[in-house]
């Protein structure tokens, strides 16, 4: 994680605990909690301790830490108004005494959880390897089921089934929701928030690609784009949502909303299987899909790292069903659709 990042969620939880927190800052805290969800637990421990901490000893830890703040130039500015009167400051004081307080007991909590098991009532995190063997199964609280491809993880915090059903998800995912009308079911990536009563869906959201894919298998959601919570699209059985990342430039529109990172799809069949959930029986299926996309597939599956030399290869489409155990022999039925050569050396893969 950045050093930049670190600091900043500190900030924005500094300013929670103040009472100083703006709608955008929750929602920017909320994105940095679903990039790393390993802040989570640390979080959901601090605004725990939060409640039983006077404000004696939230202004006591500020004086123990503010020493160091002082020896920033930027805050030199900041320190003299706490000079002056505390009481006129103070809104602003609490602000920096809550994020001080949040550093101490960050330390205190670190050092007393370190080597604590996690519970099963606190945040719930499972992740897979880079191969097929690693995907794994979870049934969650309220009974859904969760099937993880490789390299993917789906994380939840403490009361999940109870007051809330939210999953934070990095990579890919396939889901049978149980039915509950009265508590949703939402899945958070970094592009969007679906919303889910009762259904069976696949997202995949993977860091290294450059879009992010709801496909929908029964029942219904609802995604809302991160970047424009107004938009919000509904989706019927068979259809595909894709929202790209990066698409500034991008002409694909949306009939419904114009949004040019937004494009409604329909979910492919190929050979009698669904391309967007092949995975499930260990099969790579793709529909017309750029071969720099295919090698992604390949070196999340079988762990390997693909390298190619030429960007003409690189952008070869292929459409097929591939159930072979080995990245190579995928690599010789693509090589007979379209020629290409290519070494394999221990687990680099170079084609050109």
């Amino acid at each position: 994680m950045h050093p930049s990042v670190e600091n900043r969620f500190y900030d924005l939880l500094g300013r929670k605990l103040a009472g100083e927190f703006q709608a955008s800052e929750l929602e920017e805290l909320e994105s940095i909690l679903q990039v790393h969800p390993e802040l989570q637990i640390f979080y959901d421990q601090i605004i725990a301790y939060s409640s039983e901490v006077s404000d004696v000893d939230i202004e006591t830890a500020y004086l123990a830490h503010r020493a160091k703040m002082m020896k920033s130039d930027k805050m030199g500015e900041q320190n003299k108004i706490y000079k002056g009167d505390f009481s006129v400051k103070r809104v602003l004081v609490r602000t920096l005494v809550a994020a001080s307080a949040i550093l101490v007991l960050g330390v205190t909590w670190l050092l007393v959880k370190k080597n604590e098991p996690v519970q099963d009532n606190k945040l719930t995190t499972v992740a897979t390897g880079t191969q097929r063997e690693a995907r794994s199964t979870m049934t969650l609280p309220d009974g859904s089921i969760v099937r993880l491809n490789a390299k993917s993880r789906v994380s939840y915090a403490e009361g999940f089934g109870k007051t809330t059903r939210e999953v934070f998800l990095t990579g890919e995912a396939y889901f049978e929701v149980t039915h509950n009308e009265a508590i949703p079911f939402i899945v958070h990536t970094d592009e969007a928030d679906i919303k889910v009563l009762g259904t069976r869906f696949n997202v995949r959201n993977y860091s290294n690609e450059q879009k992010m894919e709801a496909a929908l298998l029964t029942g219904s959601i609802e995604l809302t784009l991160r970047a424009n919570a107004q938009h919000k699209v509904l989706l019927k059985p068979s259809e595909k949502i894709i929202v790209k990342k990066n698409a500034d430039d991008d002409k694909d529109k949306m009939p419904s909303g114009g949004d040019k990172k937004v494009e409604l799809t329909s979910i492919k069949v190929q050979d009698s299987v669904i391309v967007e959930t092949s995975w499930l029986n260990d099969k790579m299926a793709f529909f017309d899909k750029p071969f720099s996309e295919i090698a992604l597939d390949l070196e999340r599956q079988f762990d390997v790292k693909i390298e190619f030399k030429n960007k003409v290869i690189s952008g070869y489409k292929y459409t097929g069903v591939y159930d072979e155990d080995n990245a190579g022999d995928i690599l010789k039925i693509l090589q007979m659709i379209k020629p290409f050569h290519y070494t394999i050396s221990n687990k680099q893969i170079t084609i050109y």
